[in-house]
């Protein structure tokens, strides 16, 4: 069985790389899958390395234990080697790209590798890039005299938009991930274990195949710092417990929502900190329009708290592609670039108390999110469920 050979799909996008590349005089561009596939799954639609010339057909070196056997099916790129013998999941990429490099004389005088260093629209998290210092090294050694730069900012502004297919795989998996949220607060009750609450979860979004879904728990008492846990929590669920949850689907782009879980009765700073992130929310979705800048749209958020005794953290973040809006870290450098229409990006506002001068680890955190994306007429909601702060006995 092939990959899902959407050619419009793999088109638009291969057009959108090409008009960067063009854009920056690269005649070839290098995505590596090691340590983070999601370039070369952009470019490929499966696992592997991938060649991709301005003008030429690309290559993909493909990995994995049955590399050998799915170089017979169809997939998005037609000249398709495996990169082992038999097929195995220790795979020399390096090697293996370097030899295809010397082989095919693509004759590149300017050459970009994915990842090389950090940027803040791709691979927000990775500062410093993603890709293997080794099989860059190897790599390097192949492409003789062509000027090496890095391809991250090609990438960045290829994937940033995201196509209207691409757009409905975000929804159906937001689908799936509010199905987890109901599924924990359902067996959220005082009295429970927490361990209980997060299998249902997790159990509610393992999907016929979807990757293996992801839960980020947040648990402890108001006012008090929380760890923030990607694995099966202990201890009961006691009078007072706050879970602030990251919910994600195994799907290959990041999709996610947000929701708080009080066992028991909510606090009323609780509720006013909870009514204020929803008023972010929407005021965050209203300035979301094309041509608006992230300025704009980060005073519209912050703006709700005025007058009150919070303060209040702007969190948004698209997954991989960025720009990243984390607690105590604004990106400066993007505050007056223009917002694109067809960007998506997780928005989860968090307030806290002015006394405290800023978030401190999740102490106060009843954030809700949801994912949107950018239409002309303002940010729609990819998700559907309430926008409810409920409390479990």
């Amino acid at each position: 069985m092939g990959v899902d050979v959407d050619v419009t799909e793999r088109d638009w996008r291969w057009g959108r790389v090409r008009e960067q590349m063009r854009a920056r005089e690269i005649d070839l561009l290098i995505a590596l899958p090691e340590s983070n596939p999601t370039d070369a799954l952009y470019l490929a639609g499966e696992p592997g390395a991938v060649l991709f010339p301005l003008e030429d057909e690309p290559f993909v070196l493909l990995g994995g234990e049955d590399s050998d056997l799915a170089v017979d099916r169809e997939g998005w790129i037609k000249q398709r080697e495996s990169a082992t013998a038999n097929g195995s999941t220790k795979v020399p990429y390096g090697a293996v790209v370097a030899a295809k490099l010397r082989s095919t004389k693509l004759g590149a005088a300017r050459v970009a590798i994915a990842g090389l260093d950090g940027n803040n629209y791709s691979h927000v998290r990775n500062a410093d890039g993603y890709v293997i210092y080794s099989t860059v090294s190897r790599i390097l050694g192949a492409l003789g005299d062509a000027e090496v730069v890095d391809g991250a900012p090609v990438m960045a502004a290829a994937r940033y938009v995201k196509s209207e297919t691409e757009i409905a795989g975000l929804r159906a998996g937001i689908e799936v991930a509010e199905a987890g949220a109901r599924a924990i607060g359902a067996a959220f009750r005082v009295g429970a274990e927490q361990a209980d609450a997060y299998r249902a979860g997790m159990l509610a979004m393992m999907r016929p195949g979807l990757g293996l879904p992801s839960i980020a728990w947040c648990p402890g008492m108001w006012g008090n710092p929380r760890p923030r846990l990607v694995a099966t929590p202990t201890g009961p669920v006691e009078e007072g417990l706050c879970v602030a949850a990251e919910i994600m689907p195994g799907y290959p782009n990041v999709v996610q929502v947000a929701d708080p879980f009080v066992a028991g009765r909510v606090r009323p700073q609780q509720r006013a900190a909870f009514e204020l992130n929803i008023a972010a929310f929407e005021a965050a979705r209203s300035a979301l329009v094309p041509g608006a800048t992230w300025r704009a749209v980060q005073a519209a958020a912050l703006d709700v708290a005025k007058g009150t005794e919070f303060g209040m953290c702007f969190l948004l973040h698209g997954g991989f592609d960025g720009p990243l809006f984390i607690p105590n870290d604004v990106p400066e450098a993007v505050l007056d670039d223009p917002i694109e229409a067809g960007s998506v990006f997780i928005c989860k506002p968090t307030a806290f108390p002015a006394s405290e001068g800023r978030v401190v680890a999740r102490a106060y955190d009843v954030s809700w999110g949801d994912m949107l994306v950018v239409r002309e007429s303002g940010a729609e909601r990819l998700g559907t469920r309430p926008q409810h702060l409920n409390s479990y006995e």
